[in-house]
């Protein structure tokens, strides 16, 4: 596993020391991405030619796992905006503001053949939070926020343009690679989840068994 310079989503321009991750596993690479991305003064993997010198380093990057947000905020609504300067405080900044374009440029340069939207919504259990593009709990919401970004499946049509396919991402999802070197997802359902993988060995859990022994009062 190699650290690899995690930019963008710093809508302050704090440049806090962040990673992303390639994973090489037996001539297999895996680009964890993330949430990276250009930077307020346009700076990326791509402008810096990191992308570029992993594939000169490592091979081709099949398989690339990415975020999809296009975040662009006051800077005075972050978190950590005291500890930038005041006189910026009202100035628009990217907090991941991840293009189909740059994404699609992304994959291109790694040479992928999948690339995995991810971190946006994709398991019932995550806490709600504004940037989940694909969250349904509060559909008016996510609507009022994806308004002005590019629709998420546009990507599709600019990766086939590179030979790359597209997947969207669920928790518990499994990835294998082809004999024709493509890269296939494997959904997994229900079979991995915690309470499958707990019942297995254990049987229902006891607040099952407990439900199940009540009946209704009349």
């Amino acid at each position: 596993m190699y650290s690899v310079p995690f930019y963008g989503e710093d809508p302050c321009d704090l440049e806090m020391p962040r990673n992303c991750y390639l994973i090489a596993d037996r001539g297999y690479n895996v680009l964890v991405h993330a949430d990276s991305g250009p930077t307020n003064s346009g700076k990326s993997p791509l402008k810096d030619g990191v992308i570029q010198s992993l594939v000169q380093r490592h091979g081709p990057i099949p398989l690339v796992f990415a975020s999809q947000q296009q975040l662009l905020e006051v800077r005075g609504h972050a978190a950590h905006a005291p500890l930038s300067h005041p006189g910026k405080w009202l100035d628009v900044g990217e907090n991941g503001y991840l293009t189909n374009a740059y994404l699609a440029d992304v994959c291109a340069a790694a040479q992928a053949k999948l690339f995995v939207s991810y971190a946006t919504g994709g398991a019932d259990w995550y806490p709600d939070h504004l940037s989940f593009m694909f969250s349904r709990r509060n559909p008016a919401r996510t609507a009022l926020l994806t308004a002005h970004w590019e629709r998420p499946e546009t990507l599709k049509e600019l990766l086939v343009k590179h030979g790359c396919g597209y997947h969207y991402g669920h928790a518990l999802d499994l990835f294998r690679r082809t004999l024709d070197g493509l890269v296939e997802p494997l959904t997994t359902g229900e079979a991995l989840t915690p309470l499958s993988l707990y019942r297995v060995d254990h049987g229902d859990p006891p607040f099952m068994k407990a439900s199940s022994r009540t009946t209704p009062s009349r």
